[in-house]
């Protein structure tokens, strides 16, 4: 039969091993959540870049289609005719 100061050093001695076993646990799953997050970052950053391209191409079009140049093509391709100024409403300038 072992002693009561074997018991205690054998319990003080488990619960140190628990302690050690529980933080080194944590650090392997803060590990993998670090991981998980610069992977999802990293396919954030992309997507980020991929709409601010998009969202730079978008605006060019909008500027090419609104270019008096182009609205002139097709007004004539739509056979428009000028307004009459007499006929325009609106604010004067």
């Amino acid at each position: 039969m072992r002693s009561r100061a074997d018991l205690q050093s054998m319990r003080k001695w488990i619960k140190i091993c628990g302690t050690v076993l529980a933080v080194l646990m944590l650090r392997v799953w803060e590990n993998v959540q670090a991981q998980r997050l610069e992977r999802r970052l990293t396919l954030l950053r992309m997507e980020a870049d991929r709409l601010t391209y998009d969202n730079g191409r978008l605006q060019m079009q909008i500027h090419q289609y609104e270019a008096a140049s182009n609205l002139e093509v097709l007004a004539k391709e739509e056979s428009f005719v000028p307004l009459d100024p007499s006929r325009r409403i609106g604010i004067q300038p």
